[in-house]
Order: C-alpha cells, then sequence, then structure tokens
C-alpha cells in the first residue's frame, strides 16, 4: 500500500508540471498547490511510519510471561468396545476420537485477549461435533484419518504475543497457525510480522539449505504473500511448519527463521523476550538464539557421548552406553542460568534420559531430582522455565501418560511444582454409586458428593500413588483415594476409598503390559 501511495503522488506531481508547461500564466499558483499537496502526502507518510516505529519501540520492553494452561474437550462422539488387554482385562472400554486442547489464560491476562480466546474455544467446540458428526458412522475405525486434529503447540505466551499451533503433530492437513496480540486481542498476520518479503524469501533460501531441506522453500515463498502459511511466533524466532505428503498422511517439517540471525526481518516489539524463558530447538540442526550459535552433534544409536558446539567452540559431554538417538532439545534462560537439556532414547521402551548442559561453565548433570517416572519434556508446552512439564507414565487405575509441572531452579535440576497432569479425555465409568471428596484449586474442599452408578470420570491430576482426580460432566472435580494392592482379587491392583477393589467400582480400566 505504501508503494503505491507514493506512484500515485509521483503520478500528481507529473501532470501538475506537464500542466505548468502548458500554461505559463497560472504556474506560480498551481506549483504551489502541487508541491504543497505533495509535500503533505509525503509528510503524512513519513509521519505515519515514525508513528509505527515509534509504537513498535515503545513496546519493546521485555514483556512478561503470561502463564498459560491447557484443558481438553470432547466432542459427543464416544467409541465403546470391550475384551482384554494387557495386565487386566475390561468389561467396556471408552474413547473420545474427536477432542481438542484449549490454552487456557491466567486472571493476569487482558480482557480483549480472553475475549479472543473464549471465541477460540468455541470454534473449536463447533468444528469437534461436526467433525464428530460427519464421521459418525465409521467408529469401528482406528484409522487417524477419522481423529479429529485437536493437538495444540503453545509455543510463545508473554504480554505482548500469544501463540500457537494446532494439528501439527497429528499427521492431518488442516493444522493451523494462531498469533494474537496480547493487549489488544487481535489475530496477526504473517504479513504483519514479517517486514519485508524479498528479506523473507532470502531467509527461508539460507535455512532450508542449511538444513537440507531446500525442496520446501518454493512452498514457503508462495505461501507467505497470501497468509496461507501455518505459523507461529517462538521464543527462538519464526517457526513455519511445512507440510510434508507420503500420499497418505501429511507431517509438517518446524523451519526456524531467528531473531538473532534475521534481525532485520522483525519488528524489536516481535524480537524481545521475557526475562526468563525456554524454547524447543530443532534436533540436528542449528540453532540461534540469546546470541549463541548452539549445534548438537549426538551418533545415532546407542554412544556414549555428544559434543555441543556453541559459537564454533566444541564440548564433549557424557550419556549413558545404552542410551540411543538425540529426541529432543530444549533450551532455558533463567535466573540461575542458561541450560541447554538433550534428551536421548532410553534404554527401555518409553524410557528416555535427560542431559542438562550448564551453558556457564558448560558443566553437564544428569541428576535432575526428578522423580523416576518421568522422562523427557512434554513438547507441546515449553515457554516458561517456571512452568514446563515432564511426561511420565502412570500406572493408576490405568495406564496413561501424565505430564508433571516443574521449575527449572539452582543448578538446572527440576523442582516439581504439583501434582501429575493427565490431557485428553480418558473415561472410566463407575459401576456402583459412589461417595467422594471435591476438590477446588487443587485441594479437598470438605464437601462430598454422592455419584449413582454409570456415572463417567475423565482423568484429570494425580500423584502416582496415593489419589487420582477426575472431572466430572459438568465440570466439578472429585477425588478418588487409592492404595496399591498387588495381590487384589480377580487381579485388582489398587484398594479403593479404604474399602473397594478398583475392579468392582469401575469399568474402563486399561493397563499396559
Amino acid at each position: 500500500m505504501k508503494k503505491s501511495r507514493k506512484a500515485l503522488a509521483l503520478g500528481v506531481t507529473l501532470l501538475a508540471l506537464g500542466a505548468t508547461a502548458c500554461a505559463a500564466k497560472d504556474t506560480k499558483s498551481e506549483q504551489s498547490t502541487a508541491a504543497t499537496t505533495e509535500s503533505a502526502a509525503s509528510a503524512g507518510e513519513s509521519t505515519a511510519a515514525e508513528s509505527k516505529q515509534a509504537e513498535d519501540d515503545k513496546q519493546a520492553t521485555a514483556p512478561e510471561q503470561l502463564r498459560v494452561s491447557i484443558e481438553s474437550i470432547r466432542s459427543t462422539r464416544e467409541r465403546e468396545s470391550g475384551g482384554e488387554t494387557g495386565m487386566g482385562s475390561q468389561d467396556r472400554f471408552y474413547e473420545y476420537p474427536n477432542w481438542a486442547m484449549l490454552p487456557t489464560l491466567p486472571d493476569g491476562a487482558t480482557a480483549a485477549l480472553t475475549e479472543a480466546l473464549d471465541a477460540y474455544a468455541d470454534t473449536q467446540q463447533k468444528a469437534l461435533e461436526a467433525y464428530a458428526a460427519a464421521h459418525q458412522n465409521s467408529a469401528e475405525d482406528d484409522s487417524l484419518l477419522n481423529r479429529y486434529a485437536g493437538d495444540v503447540r503453545l509455543t510463545r505466551s508473554d504480554s505482548n504475543y500469544l501463540s500457537f499451533v494446532r494439528g501439527t503433530d497429528s499427521y492431518s492437513a488442516d493444522a493451523e497457525g494462531y498469533t494474537y496480540d496480547s493487549k489488544t486481542g487481535e489475530r496477526v498476520l504473517l504479513t504483519q510480522i514479517v517486514r519485508d518479503e524479498k528479506q523473507f524469501d532470502s531467509a527461508v533460501d539460507q535455512v532450508t539449505q542449511e538444513t537440507g531441506m531446500t525442496e520446501l522453500a518454493a512452498l514457503a515463498k508462495e505461501g507467505f504473500p497470501a497468509n496461507k502459511l501455518v505459523w507461529a511466533l517462538g521464543n527462538e524466532g519464526l517457526e513455519l511448519y511445512l507440510p510434508k505428503s507420503d500420499g497418505n498422511y501429511v507431517m509438517y517439517i518446524r523451519v526456524v527463521l531467528s531473531y538473532e540471525s534475521f534481525s532485520d526481518l522483525f519488528t524489536d516489539r516481535v524480537k524481545v523476550r521475557p526475562a526468563q524463558y525456554a524454547a524447543v530447538l530443532v534436533p540436528n540442526q542449528q540453532a540461534y538464539i540469546d546470541g549463541k550459535r548452539i549445534h548438537v552433534s549426538a551418533p545415532s544409536g546407542q554412544s556414549g557421548s555428544f559434543t555441543v558446539e556453541v559459537d564454533n567452540k566444541e564440548h564433549t559431554f557424557k550419556k549413558s552406553e545404552e542410551s540411543g538417538d538425540l529426541l529432543s532439545l530444549v533450551f532455558a534462560k533463567t535466573t540461575e542460568g542458561d541450560f541447554l537439556y538433550c534428551e536421548f532414547v532410553g534404554d527401555i521402551a518409553d524410557d528416555s534420559q535427560l542431559v542438562a548442559v550448564n551453558m556457564a561453565d558448560m558443566s553437564e548433570t544428569t541428576e535432575l531430582g526428578t522423580p523416576d517416572l518421568c522422562t523427557g519434556f512434554d513438547l507441546q508446552r515449553v515457554t516458561d522455565p517456571a512452568t514446563l512439564f515432564l511426561n511420565a507414565r502412570l500406572d493408576t487405575l490405568s495406564t496413561l501418560t501424565a505430564s508433571l509441572p516443574v521449575s527449572v531452579g539452582q543448578g538446572g535440576k527440576l523442582e516439581a511444582q504439583g501434582s501429575y497432569q493427565y490431557l485428553g479425555v480418558t473415561e472410566l465409568h463407575t459401576k456402583q454409586a459412589l461417595t467422594l471428596s471435591l476438590v477446588k484449586n487443587g485441594k479437598e474442599s470438605g464437601e462430598t458428593v454422592e455419584l449413582p452408578a454409570d456415572t463417567k470420570l475423565f482423568f484429570y491430576a494425580g500423584d502416582g500413588k496415593s489419589y487420582v482426580d477426575f472431572r466430572l460432566e459438568d465440570d466439578r472435580v472429585v477425588r478418588v483415594h487409592i492404595a496399591s494392592d498387588e495381590n487384589g482379587p480377580d487381579g485388582s491392583l489398587w484398594k479403593v476409598e479404604g474399602k473397594y477393589y478398583d475392579k468392582d467400582v469401575f469399568s474402563g480400566m486399561r493397563y499396559a503390559g
């Protein structure tokens, strides 16, 4: 738009000069008028540009973290099956193939951003129901194509921008990116984030060449001017999620244009980050963050060492001889120091090993102070080192994956900040009436509730050993007290509320072998 206004002003000037040559008697007045018009137009453009830049600079002070949580919602399409799995038999098993994660804002968020996220939640609920209705007759088909792409990856959450992508981990063609101005609640376009299309194209060419993915460059450059790309703002830089299909499924390749490498591409407000932040780095690729160039080299398969290169200086570290490939990298900048967490495939199924590298003295530690049940980070929520999450496999009333909230402490150790949290919508049904304690803000309220037989209970939180909290259909939360009993009758593993065995009171439990 700016170029077209300049062209128009130039055209007006040329016409005015032509008229002056043909009609000399009116030269002074017409030239004066034309000059005034052109000067005003030019001054207006200059003032607007300076005002916009001044506003960007004014808002470029370090933003505050927004501690965003993630909740799950489900559609009405429920699958039900029976049979026997793993260690325990089950009379019924319940599953929702259509569910979605919703970013949930803290009380400190602006009213405008809260309203925008409420609108997003409403859109997702409607999309879930529409998808479920369209696939209602394919209830017995376990194909991923008949599952709603409801996963969310939160990439940035501060008082300047809230950004996340949906569907990029679901092998689905309908992935989307969402970036909001945290102050105004307005959804931001990529063409508002990137200053210059030619610089964008050049940056894409450079990064895809560095990563050996030049075949993706054309797709990124074609999608930019039409705002057709799946993208998000991260704490390392602009994240592009570029689709690659094998004919059946679509997978998304994450390409990062870092703020450090392409500083002129972004406004100051985009580039500035909170004083403390975290970011998921792309394994086996060069990362540019916090003024550093970082590259981790880890041999495929089992090996006892790996190399971290920082600004062209290599450092070699040890890891378990039995651990395998590099799975993920998380960078955390905190008041305790800067740390790089390297996650490797462990020596048993579903296991992994975390090695923390202290970026100040390039020392390493594997003693992170976390429970044995935990493995690597939950990569769907990595923005704030005070609210990171570790994945864990729990065997409480079912074998399920949960996340433990942790914060980065002294020396890079990870300190637990609460109970394990279940994501998704795994469900049990009560076989008999139960009296359970109501839970508010993570604690028993002192009140109880009478639940009739065949009440639906959705896994919500727990400590992995003495209780599991469930969400009811009306969003109330109840606590089920449990105690391990490996010698229970009929294969029961837990004593419930001190007097029942789990198989006597719940259907839908499933345990992995």
